[in-house]
């Protein structure tokens, strides 16, 4: 297998299991490196060159970024792990073997030898049930009570024990999506108007 000419890092600890997982035949998500500013272009080829019995989809999340510029409130999205793209995939083993027939390299987090190692279990279900269809985390809304958080609209709605810190003036929050065995923190678009 030919090395990447690219300057791998540290995978972002629950992006990756950490232990071996049994193919049960659903769908888990792998974590390749793109480098940053590349993520778009690598999942479009990967989609292209990847036949559909291996590949089910590769794709960017994002998430949704309210800002506001010159008096006026602006939305626009940013990738949610800059530098990787996600592969979602039923058969691991012949994901990797399809990757390593490519004419390009693929550098995959977490790789093992042949094996590739799935995003935490509990990162993807809670993943999966907040992106929307294009895969991006929306803006949520809330209001902070007796020091307590509730949120109100959007999809971290029930998702507020998982909420380490709030950022009021930035409307934002860091989501604590740690897996059995390791700590992810991810951000999030997340209004807090009142608090009383």
């Amino acid at each position: 297998m030919v090395e990447s000419p690219l300057r791998l890092r540290e995978a972002p600890r629950g992006l990756v299991s950490p232990r071996p997982v049994a193919g049960d035949g659903s769908i888990r998500w792998y974590a390749a490196y793109a480098g940053e500013g590349h993520e778009d272009a690598l999942a479009a080829r990967l989609r292209s060159v990847l036949p559909r019995e291996v590949l089910d989809d590769a794709f960017c999340p994002r998430w949704e970024v309210v800002m506001k510029r010159r008096g006026a409130w602006l939305k626009t999205e940013r990738t949610m792990f800059p530098g990787y793209v996600l592969l979602a995939s039923a058969d691991d083993a012949a994901l990797s073997r399809a990757l390593s027939r490519l004419s390009f390299p693929v550098p995959m987090a977490g790789r093992r030898g042949r094996a590739l190692s799935p995003m935490e279990a509990e990162t993807q279900k809670w993943l999966e049930r907040t992106l929307d269809e294009r895969r991006v985390l929306r803006a949520s809304e809330g209001f902070i009570r007796s020091g307590k958080l509730t949120v109100e609209r959007g999809p971290l709605r029930g998702s507020e024990p998982r909420v380490r810190r709030i950022d009021r003036h930035k409307s934002m929050a860091w989501i604590d999506l740690g897996g059995d065995s390791s700590r992810l923190l991810l951000r999030a678009a997340l209004a807090v108007p009142r608090k009383e």
